[in-house]
């Protein structure tokens, strides 16, 4: 049996990836399950989902924990050992980040994979959704499943234009993960990360959360209060200038500010990692 963790963050399509790969092994004539793992549905917040792979029925229900392979769709999760934790020696994890799979700090008996699914998926979709970037770099460099079962598998979730745009995604990533490499630390710092926590309330800063970041042109900026009344987080504050200013530890990137400033004044700029 081939157990996959797959780790992302709510709004990057982790759990609609686990149905993918779960329906690809379907179309390869095998047995599979997928799990999703999460609290509340909550754009930014970490989750975790599981995908199971056999050619004999499946009659496992509980949570995968000891994956073959780790899947990371955050560039931030990327950098936490804990989405390397318990995965079986000779493992694979892979990673989305700009980095080499040589330069990770990741540790233990495992192999190492990256790619930049991120700018893949900007530049594919026009959106940081980054499930079906980091698909292609999954079949590349596992075997596990055909990368056309794959793409059949898109089509069946995204009919038409947008099935094809995710198709794009996952050819490039296809062509341009690296690795993997054996990890070159063997034992990682004695420190605690929990990746199934549910955001502001249960943590006082979500900042790690953003992809992209909101920038206020306070030229442009007529202090309508737009955004600061469409903000879920009540990430931002109204200064003595008029002028909205971002409160960074409960802002999680989710870009609805800059979607309803009428005038343009919020740009969403991408974090560098």
């Amino acid at each position: 049996m081939i157990e996959i963790r797959l780790h992302g963050r709510g709004g990057q399509g982790a759990v609609t990836a686990s149905r993918i790969l779960a329906t690809a092994a379907y179309e390869e004539g095998k047995y599979s399950q997928a799990i999703p793992m999460y609290g509340t549905e909550r754009r930014g917040a970490p989750l975790t989902a599981y995908v199971r792979i056999d050619d004999t029925r499946v009659r496992e229900r509980e949570l995968v924990h000891a994956p073959d392979y780790s899947l990371c769709m955050d560039p931030l999760l990327s950098q936490q050992q804990a989405v390397a934790d318990s995965v079986k020696p000779g493992g694979v994890v892979l990673l989305n980040t700009p980095m080499k799979p040589e330069d990770s700090k990741l540790a233990g008996d495992i192999k190492i994979a990256t790619v930049d699914a991120t700018s893949i998926a900007l530049e594919t979709l026009g959106r940081p959704i980054t499930n079906t970037a980091i698909l292609g770099a999954f079949v590349k460099v596992t075997g596990v499943l055909k990368v056309e079962s794959i793409n059949k598998a898109i089509l069946k979730y995204y009919p038409g234009r947008i099935g094809e745009m995710n198709i794009a995604a996952v050819k490039k990533s296809y062509e341009l993960v690296k690795g993997p490499v054996q990890a070159k630390f063997k034992e990682a710092p004695k420190i605690k990360v929990d990746l199934d926590v549910g955001g502001y309330g249960v943590l006082k800063d979500v900042s790690s959360w953003r992809v992209f970041t909101p920038k206020v042109d306070e030229a442009k900026c007529t202090g309508c209060k737009t955004c600061w009344i469409f903000c879920p987080e009540n990430a931002l504050e109204w200064g003595e200038d008029k002028k909205p200013h971002m409160v960074s530890r409960v802002c999680k990137g989710c870009g609805v500010c800059a979607n309803e400033c009428p005038v343009k004044a919020i740009e969403m700029v991408r974090v560098e990692i």
